[in-house]
Protein backbone atom coordinates (compact mmCIF):
# COMPACT_ATOMS: atom_id res chain seq x y z
CA UNK A 1 0.00 0.00 0.00
CA UNK A 2 1.40 3.36 -0.90
CA UNK A 3 1.59 6.31 1.68
CA UNK A 4 -1.05 8.68 -0.31
CA UNK A 5 -3.68 5.70 0.23
CA UNK A 6 -3.27 5.72 4.03
CA UNK A 7 -3.24 9.87 4.12
CA UNK A 8 -6.86 9.48 1.99
CA UNK A 9 -7.88 7.56 4.43
CA UNK A 10 -7.15 9.84 7.76
CA UNK A 11 -7.79 13.09 5.92
CA UNK A 12 -10.11 15.17 3.29
CA UNK A 13 -7.62 17.56 2.16
CA UNK A 14 -3.72 17.06 1.58
CA UNK A 15 -1.13 17.36 -0.47
CA UNK A 16 1.35 15.08 -1.39
CA UNK A 17 4.20 15.45 -3.40
CA UNK A 18 5.42 13.08 -5.85
CA UNK A 19 8.38 11.90 -4.19
CA UNK A 20 5.35 10.70 -0.98
CA UNK A 21 2.90 9.61 -2.83
CA UNK A 22 4.19 6.07 -4.05
CA UNK A 23 6.11 5.30 -0.60
CA UNK A 24 5.54 1.79 0.66
CA UNK A 25 4.03 2.19 4.32
CA UNK A 26 5.47 -1.21 4.96
CA UNK A 27 8.94 0.25 5.07
CA UNK A 28 7.90 3.59 6.85
CA UNK A 29 7.87 5.36 10.69
CA UNK A 30 6.18 8.56 11.62
CA UNK A 31 7.09 11.00 14.18
CA UNK A 32 6.18 14.30 15.32
CA UNK A 33 8.18 17.27 15.14
CA UNK A 34 6.63 20.06 16.16
CA UNK A 35 3.76 21.13 13.44
CA UNK A 36 5.26 18.28 11.26
CA UNK A 37 5.25 14.58 10.53
CA UNK A 38 8.43 13.43 10.13
CA UNK A 39 8.45 10.31 7.19
CA UNK A 40 11.52 7.44 8.19
CA UNK A 41 12.60 4.98 5.78
CA UNK A 42 15.00 2.55 7.19
CA UNK A 43 16.03 4.89 10.03
CA UNK A 44 16.20 7.20 7.74
CA UNK A 45 14.19 10.41 7.88
CA UNK A 46 13.30 10.82 3.79
CA UNK A 47 10.59 13.72 3.60
CA UNK A 48 8.00 15.97 6.31
CA UNK A 49 4.30 16.84 5.99
CA UNK A 50 3.18 19.69 7.46
CA UNK A 51 -0.21 19.62 9.74
CA UNK A 52 -2.01 22.60 9.50
CA UNK A 53 -6.03 23.85 10.03
CA UNK A 54 -6.07 24.77 6.66
CA UNK A 55 -4.71 24.39 3.45
CA UNK A 56 -1.41 25.00 2.16
CA UNK A 57 -0.37 26.71 -1.48
CA UNK A 58 3.13 26.16 -1.38
CA UNK A 59 3.24 22.84 -4.01
CA UNK A 60 6.63 22.51 -3.12
CA UNK A 61 5.58 21.03 0.65
CA UNK A 62 3.50 17.86 1.54
CA UNK A 63 0.62 18.89 3.89
CA UNK A 64 -2.51 17.96 5.21
CA UNK A 65 -5.19 19.74 6.51
CA UNK A 66 -7.02 18.55 9.88
CA UNK A 67 -8.52 20.26 13.22
CA UNK A 68 -7.58 17.03 15.23
CA UNK A 69 -4.71 17.40 17.36
CA UNK A 70 -1.14 16.40 16.27
CA UNK A 71 -1.08 13.27 18.65
CA UNK A 72 -4.68 12.15 17.13
CA UNK A 73 -3.77 12.13 14.15
CA UNK A 74 -0.33 10.49 14.54
CA UNK A 75 -2.03 7.56 16.11
CA UNK A 76 -4.98 7.49 13.62
CA UNK A 77 -2.25 7.05 10.89
CA UNK A 78 -0.98 4.51 12.86
CA UNK A 79 -3.68 2.58 13.72
CA UNK A 80 -5.17 2.53 9.74
CA UNK A 81 -1.32 1.29 8.80
CA UNK A 82 -1.29 -1.33 11.04
CA UNK A 83 -4.73 -2.41 9.98
CA UNK A 84 -3.57 -2.33 6.33
CA UNK A 85 -0.56 -4.65 6.49
CA UNK A 86 -2.62 -7.04 8.94
CA UNK A 87 -5.02 -7.34 6.22
CA UNK A 88 -2.14 -8.08 3.77
CA UNK A 89 -0.90 -10.05 5.89
CA UNK A 90 -4.23 -12.15 5.82
CA UNK A 91 -4.20 -12.27 2.12
CA UNK A 92 -0.49 -13.05 2.15
CA UNK A 93 -2.10 -16.19 3.66
CA UNK A 94 -5.13 -17.20 1.87
CA UNK A 95 -2.42 -16.74 -1.30
CA UNK A 96 0.09 -18.74 0.21
CA UNK A 97 -2.17 -21.52 1.81
CA UNK A 98 -3.79 -22.56 -2.08
CA UNK A 99 -6.58 -21.17 -0.96
CA UNK A 100 -9.89 -20.92 -4.08
CA UNK A 101 -10.20 -17.43 -5.40
CA UNK A 102 -13.67 -17.14 -3.46
CA UNK A 103 -11.97 -17.20 -0.33
CA UNK A 104 -9.28 -14.61 -1.95
CA UNK A 105 -12.53 -12.79 -3.17
CA UNK A 106 -13.36 -12.45 0.93
CA UNK A 107 -10.43 -11.36 1.90
CA UNK A 108 -10.16 -8.66 -0.34
CA UNK A 109 -13.48 -7.44 0.46
CA UNK A 110 -13.10 -6.74 3.64
CA UNK A 111 -11.34 -3.58 2.28
CA UNK A 112 -13.38 -2.84 -0.93
CA UNK A 113 -17.18 -1.43 -0.70
CA UNK A 114 -18.34 -2.45 -4.10
CA UNK A 115 -18.72 -5.75 -5.54
CA UNK A 116 -15.70 -8.24 -6.76
CA UNK A 117 -15.95 -10.64 -10.02
CA UNK A 118 -12.99 -12.45 -10.90
CA UNK A 119 -13.08 -14.44 -14.64
CA UNK A 120 -10.58 -16.77 -16.03
CA UNK A 121 -9.38 -16.12 -20.09
CA UNK A 122 -12.42 -18.37 -20.84
CA UNK A 123 -14.70 -15.80 -19.11
CA UNK A 124 -15.61 -18.46 -16.55
CA UNK A 125 -16.48 -17.07 -13.38
CA UNK A 126 -14.20 -18.09 -11.01
CA UNK A 127 -15.45 -16.38 -7.78
CA UNK A 128 -17.64 -13.17 -6.70
CA UNK A 129 -17.92 -11.20 -3.68
CA UNK A 130 -21.10 -8.74 -2.70
CA UNK A 131 -19.75 -5.30 -1.78
CA UNK A 132 -20.92 -3.18 1.33
CA UNK A 133 -23.17 -1.09 -0.53
CA UNK A 134 -26.41 -1.44 -2.93
CA UNK A 135 -27.20 -4.40 -4.46
CA UNK A 136 -26.01 -5.96 -7.76
CA UNK A 137 -28.27 -5.46 -10.66
CA UNK A 138 -30.22 -7.99 -13.04
CA UNK A 139 -27.60 -7.86 -15.53
CA UNK A 140 -24.89 -9.09 -12.97
CA UNK A 141 -26.74 -11.51 -10.93
CA UNK A 142 -27.27 -13.89 -14.65
CA UNK A 143 -23.54 -13.86 -14.84
CA UNK A 144 -23.23 -15.08 -11.41
CA UNK A 145 -25.84 -17.45 -11.62
CA UNK A 146 -24.82 -18.78 -14.73
CA UNK A 147 -21.44 -19.22 -13.57
CA UNK A 148 -19.79 -17.61 -17.07
CA UNK A 149 -20.27 -14.43 -19.34
CA UNK A 150 -23.34 -15.42 -21.36
CA UNK A 151 -22.85 -13.48 -25.15
CA UNK A 152 -25.88 -14.73 -26.35
CA UNK A 153 -27.37 -12.09 -24.27
CA UNK A 154 -27.19 -8.52 -25.66
CA UNK A 155 -25.86 -6.93 -22.67
CA UNK A 156 -23.06 -9.79 -21.75
CA UNK A 157 -22.47 -9.45 -25.96
CA UNK A 158 -21.06 -5.76 -25.32
CA UNK A 159 -19.25 -7.08 -21.99
CA UNK A 160 -17.61 -9.84 -23.60
CA UNK A 161 -16.20 -7.65 -26.31
CA UNK A 162 -14.86 -5.34 -23.43
CA UNK A 163 -13.13 -8.13 -21.90
CA UNK A 164 -11.37 -9.58 -24.68
CA UNK A 165 -9.93 -6.03 -26.57
CA UNK A 166 -8.68 -4.40 -23.03
CA UNK A 167 -4.72 -4.25 -22.36
CA UNK A 168 -3.06 -5.96 -19.74
CA UNK A 169 -2.53 -3.39 -16.90
CA UNK A 170 -4.73 -1.12 -18.20
CA UNK A 171 -8.04 -0.68 -16.10
CA UNK A 172 -11.00 1.35 -17.62
CA UNK A 173 -14.39 1.99 -16.71
CA UNK A 174 -17.72 0.95 -19.15
CA UNK A 175 -21.17 2.18 -19.26
CA UNK A 176 -23.25 0.59 -21.63
CA UNK A 177 -26.65 1.57 -22.40
CA UNK A 178 -28.05 -1.77 -22.11
CA UNK A 179 -26.35 -2.57 -19.25
CA UNK A 180 -27.71 -1.45 -15.87
CA UNK A 181 -24.36 -0.78 -13.69
CA UNK A 182 -21.15 1.05 -14.92
CA UNK A 183 -18.31 -1.58 -14.30
CA UNK A 184 -14.32 -1.13 -13.98
CA UNK A 185 -12.84 -4.10 -15.75
CA UNK A 186 -8.94 -4.94 -15.62
CA UNK A 187 -6.95 -7.54 -17.39
CA UNK A 188 -4.61 -8.85 -15.17
CA UNK A 189 -1.13 -11.32 -16.09
CA UNK A 190 -0.16 -14.38 -14.32
CA UNK A 191 3.09 -16.18 -13.71
CA UNK A 192 2.19 -19.10 -16.09
CA UNK A 193 1.14 -16.57 -18.73
CA UNK A 194 -2.23 -16.56 -19.10
CA UNK A 195 -4.33 -13.77 -17.76
CA UNK A 196 -7.71 -13.34 -15.40
CA UNK A 197 -9.96 -10.14 -15.73
CA UNK A 198 -11.52 -8.53 -12.61
CA UNK A 199 -14.29 -6.39 -12.50
CA UNK A 200 -15.56 -3.53 -9.87
CA UNK A 201 -19.42 -3.31 -9.91
CA UNK A 202 -19.74 0.42 -9.46
CA UNK A 203 -22.44 0.14 -7.19
CA UNK A 204 -21.15 2.68 -4.81
CA UNK A 205 -19.72 5.91 -6.71
CA UNK A 206 -18.00 7.78 -3.74
CA UNK A 207 -15.56 5.02 -2.57
CA UNK A 208 -14.81 3.56 -5.82
CA UNK A 209 -11.61 5.30 -6.26
CA UNK A 210 -10.11 4.20 -3.05
CA UNK A 211 -11.62 0.52 -4.01
CA UNK A 212 -9.45 0.96 -7.09
CA UNK A 213 -6.56 2.19 -5.00
CA UNK A 214 -6.86 -0.99 -3.04
CA UNK A 215 -7.05 -3.20 -5.77
CA UNK A 216 -3.74 -1.48 -7.32
CA UNK A 217 -2.05 -1.43 -4.19
CA UNK A 218 -2.18 -5.73 -4.16
CA UNK A 219 -2.22 -6.47 -7.77
CA UNK A 220 1.82 -7.63 -7.88
CA UNK A 221 1.04 -10.08 -5.37
CA UNK A 222 -2.51 -11.76 -6.40
CA UNK A 223 -1.05 -12.21 -10.04
CA UNK A 224 1.81 -13.91 -8.90
CA UNK A 225 0.59 -16.07 -6.50
CA UNK A 226 -2.86 -17.05 -8.11
CA UNK A 227 -0.78 -17.76 -11.30
CA UNK A 228 0.93 -20.52 -9.65
CA UNK A 229 -1.22 -22.10 -6.97
CA UNK A 230 -4.95 -20.84 -6.81
CA UNK A 231 -6.16 -20.77 -10.74
CA UNK A 232 -8.02 -24.07 -11.32
CA UNK A 233 -5.41 -25.28 -14.08
CA UNK A 234 -1.67 -24.27 -15.24
CA UNK A 235 -2.51 -22.57 -18.68
CA UNK A 236 -0.13 -21.18 -21.56
CA UNK A 237 -2.23 -18.45 -22.02
CA UNK A 238 -4.91 -20.01 -24.40
CA UNK A 239 -8.58 -19.37 -23.35
CA UNK A 240 -9.65 -22.85 -25.05
CA UNK A 241 -7.63 -24.37 -22.11
CA UNK A 242 -9.65 -23.35 -19.33
CA UNK A 243 -13.06 -24.47 -21.15
CA UNK A 244 -11.25 -27.87 -21.99
CA UNK A 245 -10.31 -28.27 -18.57
CA UNK A 246 -13.70 -27.64 -17.11
CA UNK A 247 -15.45 -29.78 -19.55
CA UNK A 248 -13.55 -32.89 -17.83
CA UNK A 249 -13.90 -30.96 -14.05
CA UNK A 250 -17.49 -30.59 -14.89
CA UNK A 251 -19.00 -33.17 -17.25
CA UNK A 252 -22.38 -31.99 -17.10
CA UNK A 253 -21.37 -28.46 -18.40
CA UNK A 254 -24.43 -27.37 -21.29
CA UNK A 255 -23.77 -27.52 -24.58
CA UNK A 256 -24.54 -23.70 -24.81
CA UNK A 257 -22.44 -22.70 -22.49
CA UNK A 258 -20.03 -24.10 -24.51
CA UNK A 259 -20.57 -22.33 -27.39
CA UNK A 260 -20.95 -19.33 -26.14
CA UNK A 261 -17.63 -19.25 -24.66
CA UNK A 262 -16.38 -20.28 -27.64
CA UNK A 263 -17.69 -17.62 -29.98
CA UNK A 264 -14.63 -15.19 -28.33
CA UNK A 265 -12.03 -17.26 -28.29
CA UNK A 266 -9.45 -16.49 -31.38
CA UNK A 267 -8.55 -20.29 -31.95
CA UNK A 268 -11.16 -21.93 -34.37
CA UNK A 269 -10.48 -25.69 -33.92
CA UNK A 270 -10.24 -27.50 -37.22
CA UNK A 271 -11.77 -30.70 -37.13
CA UNK A 272 -12.15 -33.83 -36.99
CA UNK A 273 -10.36 -34.06 -33.23
CA UNK A 274 -9.15 -36.34 -31.49
CA UNK A 275 -7.25 -36.19 -27.57
CA UNK A 276 -3.94 -37.51 -27.02
CA UNK A 277 -3.11 -38.63 -23.21
CA UNK A 278 0.64 -38.35 -22.21
CA UNK A 279 1.24 -40.55 -18.47
CA UNK A 280 3.10 -37.99 -17.06
CA UNK A 281 6.78 -39.18 -16.17
CA UNK A 282 8.57 -38.55 -13.16
CA UNK A 283 11.45 -37.28 -14.87
CA UNK A 284 11.66 -35.90 -17.86
CA UNK A 285 14.36 -36.90 -19.56
CA UNK A 286 13.79 -35.76 -23.41
CA UNK A 287 11.46 -33.08 -24.92
CA UNK A 288 8.30 -33.94 -26.78
CA UNK A 289 8.19 -33.47 -30.56
CA UNK A 290 7.92 -30.32 -32.51
CA UNK A 291 4.59 -31.33 -33.93
CA UNK A 292 2.85 -31.24 -30.35
CA UNK A 293 3.80 -28.08 -29.64
CA UNK A 294 1.34 -27.02 -32.19
CA UNK A 295 -1.44 -28.46 -30.25
CA UNK A 296 -3.73 -27.13 -27.84
CA UNK A 297 -2.20 -28.82 -24.38
CA UNK A 298 -2.62 -28.36 -20.71
CA UNK A 299 -2.01 -30.67 -17.61
CA UNK A 300 -4.94 -33.02 -15.67
CA UNK A 301 -4.80 -35.72 -12.93
CA UNK A 302 -1.79 -37.70 -14.02
CA UNK A 303 -1.98 -37.03 -17.59
CA UNK A 304 -0.25 -34.35 -20.14
CA UNK A 305 -3.40 -33.54 -22.38
CA UNK A 306 -3.26 -32.71 -25.79
CA UNK A 307 -6.24 -31.82 -28.41
CA UNK A 308 -5.29 -32.82 -31.79
CA UNK A 309 -6.53 -31.26 -34.73
CA UNK A 310 -6.77 -32.36 -38.45
CA UNK A 311 -7.07 -35.70 -36.90
CA UNK A 312 -5.62 -38.10 -39.62
CA UNK A 313 -3.93 -41.03 -40.16
CA UNK A 314 -0.81 -39.36 -41.51
CA UNK A 315 -0.84 -37.11 -38.35
CA UNK A 316 -1.45 -39.72 -36.14
CA UNK A 317 1.80 -41.73 -37.81
CA UNK A 318 3.94 -38.57 -37.23
CA UNK A 319 2.71 -38.46 -33.76
CA UNK A 320 3.64 -42.22 -33.21
CA UNK A 321 6.96 -41.34 -35.00
CA UNK A 322 8.44 -38.46 -32.49
CA UNK A 323 6.75 -40.28 -29.18
CA UNK A 324 8.23 -43.12 -29.98
CA UNK A 325 11.99 -42.21 -28.57
CA UNK A 326 10.31 -39.98 -25.74
CA UNK A 327 7.82 -42.57 -23.90
CA UNK A 328 10.65 -45.63 -23.90
CA UNK A 329 13.23 -43.08 -22.80
CA UNK A 330 10.76 -41.80 -19.55
CA UNK A 331 9.37 -45.38 -19.17
CA UNK A 332 5.83 -44.18 -19.53
CA UNK A 333 3.07 -44.21 -22.29
CA UNK A 334 0.47 -42.52 -24.67
CA UNK A 335 -3.19 -43.25 -25.19
CA UNK A 336 -4.87 -41.47 -28.87
CA UNK A 337 -8.69 -41.38 -28.45
CA UNK A 338 -10.95 -41.98 -31.96
CA UNK A 339 -11.83 -38.92 -33.76
CA UNK A 340 -14.56 -36.71 -32.76
CA UNK A 341 -16.23 -33.35 -34.39
CA UNK A 342 -17.71 -31.64 -31.55
CA UNK A 343 -16.32 -30.21 -28.32
CA UNK A 344 -18.79 -31.03 -25.94
CA UNK A 345 -17.72 -34.89 -26.61
CA UNK A 346 -14.44 -34.29 -25.77
CA UNK A 347 -14.70 -35.84 -22.18
CA UNK A 348 -15.83 -38.41 -23.57
CA UNK A 349 -12.77 -38.99 -25.87
CA UNK A 350 -10.72 -38.13 -23.12
CA UNK A 351 -11.88 -41.49 -21.18
CA UNK A 352 -10.76 -43.37 -24.21
CA UNK A 353 -7.19 -42.19 -24.33
CA UNK A 354 -6.97 -42.60 -20.25
CA UNK A 355 -8.89 -45.97 -21.01
CA UNK A 356 -6.12 -47.54 -23.47
CA UNK A 357 -3.20 -45.90 -21.59
CA UNK A 358 -4.39 -48.38 -18.95
CA UNK A 359 -5.74 -51.33 -20.87
CA UNK A 360 -2.54 -50.79 -23.55
CA UNK A 361 1.11 -51.96 -23.91
CA UNK A 362 3.69 -49.70 -21.44
CA UNK A 363 5.97 -47.38 -22.68
CA UNK A 364 4.50 -47.29 -26.25
CA UNK A 365 1.39 -45.37 -28.05
CA UNK A 366 -1.63 -47.10 -28.16
CA UNK A 367 -4.71 -46.24 -30.12
CA UNK A 368 -8.11 -46.59 -29.13
CA UNK A 369 -9.97 -48.95 -31.73
CA UNK A 370 -7.25 -51.22 -31.18
CA UNK A 371 -8.45 -51.87 -27.38
CA UNK A 372 -12.46 -51.31 -28.32
CA UNK A 373 -13.43 -54.90 -27.76
CA UNK A 374 -11.13 -55.18 -24.07
CA UNK A 375 -12.81 -51.82 -23.10
CA UNK A 376 -16.39 -52.60 -23.61
CA UNK A 377 -16.01 -56.08 -21.93
CA UNK A 378 -14.29 -53.75 -18.56
CA UNK A 379 -17.68 -51.69 -18.62
CA UNK A 380 -19.67 -54.73 -19.05
CA UNK A 381 -17.74 -56.51 -15.67
CA UNK A 382 -18.48 -53.49 -13.78
CA UNK A 383 -22.31 -53.94 -13.87
CA UNK A 384 -23.41 -55.51 -10.78
CA UNK A 385 -26.54 -57.37 -12.85
CA UNK A 386 -23.92 -59.22 -15.05
CA UNK A 387 -24.87 -62.65 -13.31
CA UNK A 388 -28.29 -62.64 -14.51
CA UNK A 389 -27.29 -62.27 -18.30
CA UNK A 390 -24.16 -64.94 -18.34
CA UNK A 391 -24.40 -68.63 -18.94
CA UNK A 392 -25.33 -71.01 -15.41
CA UNK A 393 -23.31 -73.89 -16.98
CA UNK A 394 -19.67 -71.30 -17.58
CA UNK A 395 -20.69 -69.90 -14.12
CA UNK A 396 -20.54 -73.65 -12.65
CA UNK A 397 -17.62 -74.72 -14.74
CA UNK A 398 -15.85 -71.91 -13.58
CA UNK A 399 -16.18 -72.36 -9.85
CA UNK A 400 -15.97 -76.05 -9.96
CA UNK A 401 -13.33 -76.87 -12.61
CA UNK A 402 -10.80 -74.12 -13.64
CA UNK A 403 -8.81 -76.67 -15.82
CA UNK A 404 -12.01 -77.16 -18.04
CA UNK A 405 -12.63 -73.69 -18.07
CA UNK A 406 -9.72 -73.14 -18.94
CA UNK A 407 -9.46 -75.50 -21.98
CA UNK A 408 -12.96 -74.24 -23.40
CA UNK A 409 -11.92 -70.66 -23.29
CA UNK A 410 -8.77 -70.96 -24.91
CA UNK A 411 -10.35 -73.34 -27.39
CA UNK A 412 -12.68 -70.76 -28.30
CA UNK A 413 -9.94 -68.41 -28.57
CA UNK A 414 -7.87 -69.97 -31.15
CA UNK A 415 -11.20 -70.51 -33.21
CA UNK A 416 -11.83 -74.28 -32.22
CA UNK A 417 -8.40 -74.91 -33.50
CA UNK A 418 -7.17 -77.98 -31.62
CA UNK A 419 -4.34 -78.61 -32.82
CA UNK A 420 -2.98 -74.93 -31.43
CA UNK A 421 -5.04 -75.44 -28.22
CA UNK A 422 -3.25 -78.67 -27.33
CA UNK A 423 -0.13 -77.18 -27.80
CA UNK A 424 -1.13 -74.24 -26.07
CA UNK A 425 -2.18 -76.22 -22.65
CA UNK A 426 0.91 -78.11 -23.54
CA UNK A 427 -1.44 -81.61 -23.41
CA UNK A 428 -2.20 -84.51 -26.27
CA UNK A 429 -4.66 -83.92 -28.89
CA UNK A 430 -6.59 -87.14 -27.16
CA UNK A 431 -6.32 -85.34 -23.65
CA UNK A 432 -8.33 -82.18 -25.75
CA UNK A 433 -10.95 -84.14 -27.18
CA UNK A 434 -11.77 -85.82 -23.39
CA UNK A 435 -11.96 -83.03 -22.18
CA UNK A 436 -14.42 -81.17 -24.98
CA UNK A 437 -16.33 -84.21 -24.64
CA UNK A 438 -16.79 -83.74 -20.57
CA UNK A 439 -17.58 -80.51 -21.00
CA UNK A 440 -20.59 -81.41 -23.11
CA UNK A 441 -21.52 -84.15 -21.28
CA UNK A 442 -21.18 -83.48 -18.10
CA UNK A 443 -21.89 -79.58 -17.97
CA UNK A 444 -23.95 -79.67 -20.72
CA UNK A 445 -22.13 -76.74 -22.88
CA UNK A 446 -22.59 -76.62 -26.64
CA UNK A 447 -22.20 -74.08 -28.92
CA UNK A 448 -22.64 -75.77 -33.05
CA UNK A 449 -25.01 -72.68 -33.85
CA UNK A 450 -24.12 -69.14 -34.12
CA UNK A 451 -25.88 -67.70 -31.53
CA UNK A 452 -25.08 -70.59 -29.08
CA UNK A 453 -21.49 -69.61 -29.67
CA UNK A 454 -21.57 -66.38 -29.12
CA UNK A 455 -23.29 -66.93 -25.84
CA UNK A 456 -20.52 -69.33 -24.49
CA UNK A 457 -17.66 -67.63 -25.69
CA UNK A 458 -18.62 -63.75 -24.27
CA UNK A 459 -19.53 -66.29 -20.76
CA UNK A 460 -16.24 -67.39 -20.87
CA UNK A 461 -14.33 -63.81 -21.43
CA UNK A 462 -16.73 -61.84 -19.12
CA UNK A 463 -16.69 -64.83 -15.87
CA UNK A 464 -12.58 -64.46 -16.34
Amino acid sequence: MKLEHIVNKVAKDYYLTNSLRELDISQLNFKLAGSALQIYQDNKMVSKILISPKSLSNKQQSWIRTTRTLEALLNLLQREVIDYLGWENQLADALSYKHPVQRILQVIQAKITNSLLIFDSSLKLLGHSEGKGKPVLVDWLKTIKAGYIRVADNANEHLAQAVHSIREGNGKVYRFADFNQPFYLQKIGLRNSDHFYLVIVIVDRPNFEKDKSTIKSVIDKISATVGLHNFPYQSQGNNLEGLLHDILVRPNISVSEIKNRLQFDPHQLKRPLSVLCIKAPTTNIQPLGTILTRFISFHYDDYNVYMVENSSLVITKTIMQELAPYLIRNKTSAGLSNSFTHLHQFNQFYQQAVKEIRLGKANTFNQYHDYIALDLLDHIRQDQSLNSYLSPQIQKLAKENSELFKTLKLFLLNHENKKQTALALQIHRSTLDYRLNKLEQKYEINYNTPKEYLYVFLSCLLVG
